[in-house]
């Protein structure tokens, strides 16, 4: 955004030279489009964040190998000292207007890890023998008050993280169900993504969700659970993104990340379940009833009527014109997922059979949909997913070699055409709207 704001500013110079505006049109012009300050590149953040966790983590291991040589006193004397020297400065730095400021929160970020390492360092001083999960609990308690205290999007990435790795190490290396580690990244972490507007940090979060909704679903559930689960994620998802691009959750720089988590479960699960070996996992009801699987069915059942309400909230706002259109491919999200749930909890022995091929047809449905939105708009990227999702449901339908020649070729003759009759529309259609941008 700072290099189209310079642009702007660039451009208004020339228009005041030009006679084009006056300068007081020029001064007003430069209040609205701000110089922006002078702060480091995402590129910069990135790699100072990453050479931060790598220094600490070189800490953690210099002081492991050196550990039974230190003095008790000399070890928490260096973990207190570096993790307060670290917070010192980045707090400082922090509240600078210049290169310092991001500088600060890098640095922030390495006291961060440092607490990590005092809390494996003490642990292991005074020979605490815990549940060591909780180890990356109390971290991640840690990064969290300084992200809400800092106001900084890469503390809380490193919390997020860090309650992954706890509810996960919960979940699979223990068995044990875990649900405030998803909780915690959902209320603790979710609206400080809302609070800076920061897409990156939303994609963090909603991935943690995922995994630890899912880790916890898959363990204690059956195959029925987990596809479900995913599914109503996924759909509400997308419905999420719509109101979000449509001005309604104060958040519309977060629609892409949410809409690109959303299709990618909901075509992902509805790919599985086209292939008779995905079909019945997803119809696994039979394990018997136990406490924990009841609480996975209930999840299920939880995440499909969130993604029932959030749709039918957009079809609402919709309806009232307060929200664009939606396109006949995205309503074909929720019929699959009311869909799915019919099929897999009614257990209708009737549509056992078609199942694989119904969703095959659903998945040829939204391709399509993506296709010709491309095509008839010009754009690029939907034109590629739509033509890829298309080739990938034909090609694993009629890739194997013991499949009638005769039907394979057809299919692969029908899937031929319709790419190159794609590419001849789109390339008309581009030329089309170029023509109508530069009518005056």
């Amino acid at each position: 955004m700072n290099r189209h704001i310079r642009w702007v500013r660039t451009e208004i110079a020339r228009w005041e030279t030009d006679g084009l505006v006056t300068p007081e049109q020029g001064r007003l012009l430069r209040q609205r489009y701000p110089e922006p300050a002078d702060t480091a590149s995402w590129g910069t953040i990135v790699f100072a964040s990453a050479g931060a966790v790598v220094v600490g983590l070189g800490v953690i291991l210099l002081f492991a190998y050196n550990w039974d040589a230190i003095p008790k006193f000399a070890k928490l004397g260096l973990v207190f000292a570096s993790l307060v020297a670290a917070h010192v400065v980045g707090l400082r730095w922090s509240g600078r207007d210049d290169w310092r400021r991001n500088a600060g929160a890098t640095v922030s970020l390495l006291g961060t890890m440092l607490f990590g390492a005092g809390i494996w360092l003490i642990a292991q001083i005074y020979h605490i023998d815990e549940h060591y999960p909780n180890g990356f609990l109390l971290w991640a308690l840690g990064a969290g008050v300084m992200a809400w205290a800092l106001g900084s999007v890469l503390q809380a990435m490193l919390a997020a993280v860090l309650l992954a790795i706890w509810g996960g190490c919960d979940v699979l290396d223990f068995h044990t169900g875990n649900a405030w580690a998803l909780l915690l990244v959902a209320v603790g972490i979710g609206p400080l993504a809302w609070r800076r507007q920061s897409a990156v940090l939303l994609g963090v979060v909603l991935g943690t969700v995922q995994f630890l909704m899912l880790a916890n679903v898959g363990a204690f559930g059956t195959g029925a659970d987990m596809m479900t689960t995913s599914l109503a994620w996924g759909a509400g998802l997308i419905a999420m993104a719509r109101l979000m691009a449509g001005g309604w959750l104060g958040f519309g720089g977060g629609a892409g990340v949410a809409s690109a988590f959303g299709y990618t479960t909901v075509v992902g699960c509805a790919y599985v379940m086209s292939f008779r070996p995905g079909w019945n996992y997803a119809r696994d009801v039979e394990r018997a009833l136990g406490a924990e699987q009841i609480i996975a069915w209930v999840a299920s059942w939880t995440v499909f009527a969130l993604a029932a309400v959030t749709w039918g909230v957009v079809a609402v706002r919709a309806a009232t014109r307060k929200l664009e259109p939606l396109s006949w491919t995205e309503w074909l999200v929720p019929v699959m997922l009311a869909y799915c749930y019919v099929l897999v909890w009614g257990r209708l022995a009737v549509f056992a059979e078609i199942g694989p091929h119904s969703f095959s047809l659903l998945l040829m449905g939204i391709a399509a949909g993506w296709m010709w939105r491309g095509c008839r708009e010009g754009l690029l990227r939907p034109t590629v997913l739509g033509s890829l999702l298309l080739a990938a449901v034909v090609l694993a339908r009629y890739a194997d070699l013991f499949h009638s020649l005769a039907t394979r070729g057809l299919a692969f003759l029908l899937l031929g055409g319709a790419l190159m009759a794609e590419g001849i529309y789109f390339r008309r259609r581009r030329a089309a709207l170029a023509v109508v941008e530069k009518a005056p």
